[in-house]
């Protein structure tokens, strides 16, 4: 099966798919669970309002278990449309350079930090006040503060590295495979990738996520395999971890405001940039073109089905 020989586009079984009601699903389910915890909280005589926020192993439990209770939806949902996950998922490629993504993954995060810097450090002068808000709510999400902060530190770093663990599979699945097949379905693949961009805006660091949904649909759509995609995220969540804990002992300490903080480490993000860039944007650069054609789940069965008919002859 490829998109050209499908007889009308409400053949295409990501038609099914709506985008919209994982978006309600998610929607729905998150203020479900956090009412539940409310309840619980209340009954037990521990408010939760903007004085006494969740517990950060609470919010983890809670967004672990979101993630799951999501995953599991549509993966129903892609069973009912008649979607073959197998033809989602992929192969790895035979002999694929594994090295050279490893790479990337670092060169990924440090054009992040890179580009978060100099993107923020005119705005500390302009507007001091919103800048210093983002980087006071960055610090607070640190994994060693929030971790000092509840009650249970043990079992937080528990569920935040199986959180970790499932996130790649969440974003690769539901993010890159579901999403992008369903957008291209509906629009094709240029208007999906550029719809991909519109929604990537909404992250405070939105040059680089930009560019890092590029890789990663450049990553899916060129391997044909999701697996790629998924140690590629969880190589980047490892690459994150060390960068928090590194920075939080050691760059967040420094004498100062937050905001001279900050500003003191431009010639850092400077450095971060020049380092990154040339790798970052000659991936994209070199591989582009690999985004208009047939998307990874339709290059998938294709091949299986010449595979299959070939035996038979």
């Amino acid at each position: 099966m490829t998109i050209t020989n499908i007889p009308s586009p409400e053949d295409n079984p990501f038609f099914i798919i709506k985008v919209r009601h994982i978006f309600g699903w998610y929607f729905l389910l998150g203020i479900g669970i956090y009412f539940q915890i409310g309840m619980i909280g209340y009954t037990r005589g521990i408010p939760f309002d903007g004085k006494t926020p969740l517990d950060p192993l609470v919010d983890e439990i809670a967004g672990t278990y979101l993630s799951i209770l999501i995953l599991a939806l549509v993966w129903r949902q892609c069973r009912l449309a008649g979607i073959e996950i197998k033809y989602l998922v992929g192969k790895v490629p035979e002999r694929y350079q594994w090295l050279p993504l490893v790479g990337l993954a670092i060169a990924s995060v440090v054009f992040a930090l890179g580009v978060f810097r100099i993107f923020y450090y005119p705005l500390s002068f302009i507007v001091p006040s919103f800048v210093e808000k983002i980087l006071i709510d960055y610090r607070n999400s640190s994994i060693l503060i929030r971790g000092s902060k509840t009650f249970f530190p043990a079992f937080y770093y528990l569920i935040l590295a199986i959180y970790y663990a499932l996130s790649p599979i969440f974003s690769a699945f539901i993010l890159m495979a579901i999403i992008l097949h369903r957008w291209a379905a509906k629009w094709g693949n240029t208007r999906a990738i550029i719809a991909f961009f519109l929604l990537s805006l909404i992250s405070y660091n939105f040059i680089y996520s930009v560019i890092a949904t590029f890789i990663h649909a450049i990553l899916y759509v060129k391997t044909r395999s999701l697996l790629v995609l998924i140690f590629f995220l969880a190589l980047k969540n490892i690459i994150w971890v060390i960068w928090d804990l590194s920075s939080t002992t050691f760059l967040d300490n420094q004498p100062g405001s937050t905001l001279d903080v900050f500003r003191s480490q431009i010639q850092l993000g400077v450095l971060f940039f020049a380092l990154s860039a040339p790798w970052v944007i000659g991936f994209i650069y070199k591989n582009w073109s690999v985004l208009k054609g047939p998307l990874p789940y339709f290059a998938n069965a294709s091949e299986a089905e010449k595979i299959k008919a070939d035996s038979e002859t």
